[in-house]
């Protein structure tokens, strides 16, 4: 895939982390992006820093949305049977329009995401639908769209299963080492939130340990 250059959500985990080594075989203009919003560690915005600054990207920018805490204590869904529980309200639906409105302004044409098959099944806003409708808004909605150059949204790896994901980041020599999988505030993975079981899992599958620490 030929790009004029691309803005990778950049969140600091095994998938986001391959996103980006993936992209930057792509192109050389490459900008990373880190969103912050309710997160309950500060290692998750740390890991994308320290994986940026191990890249030549462009630049790494950071975007704060404090309002998201807010929204997440008003959030008290009932159980579902088709979403998990690691639903945000409306997540991606923000984030790739913010990413998006940075690429117009830096003359990219392309933003980045990963998230694996298995996110497909759970999440509603990770789905090829959602993308191709986020892609159908960003063609009537921006003024690169109406120009005819509309930014476009990529997943790179959303038909890659975790062990893939992991598979294709080896051969990508992704510093996997320098990602953070975990939900919770600690100071090493805590081996038992749902980032950590599927990291865990997938390194189990394919018989490697995995290279970070665990409580």
């Amino acid at each position: 895939m030929r790009l004029n250059g691309a803005i990778v959500l950049l969140s600091g985990g095994i998938d986001s982390a391959t996103a980006l080594y993936w992209a930057l075989n792509q192109t050389p203009r490459i900008y990373s992006m880190n969103i912050q919003y309710a997160q309950a560690s500060y290692q998750e915005a740390n890991a994308s820093n320290i994986l940026a600054a191990t890249t030549n990207v462009k630049e790494h920018l950071t975007v704060s949305l404090p309002f998201y805490k807010d929204i997440q204590n008003r959030y008290h869904p009932n159980q579902s049977s088709s979403v998990t529980a690691a639903y945000v309200p409306a997540r991606n639906t923000i984030f790739y329009g913010i990413a998006a409105a940075f690429a117009e302004t830096l003359d990219l044409d392309t933003v980045i995401f990963g998230s694996n098959a298995d996110d497909v099944r759970e999440l509603p806003d990770a789905t090829p639908d959602f993308v191709k409708g986020m892609n159908e808004l960003l063609k009537v909605g921006t003024r690169a769209g109406t120009d005819g150059i509309p930014i476009r949204i990529v997943n790179p790896l959303i038909d890659h299963s975790k062990t893939e994901v992991i598979k294709l980041a080896l051969e990508l020599k992704v510093p996997l080492s320098l990602t953070w999988s975990c939900h919770e505030d600690v100071q090493l993975h805590c081996g038992k939130c749902r980032g950590c079981r599927n990291r865990l899992d997938a390194f189990k599958q394919l018989g490697m340990t995995d290279p970070v620490k665990y409580q």
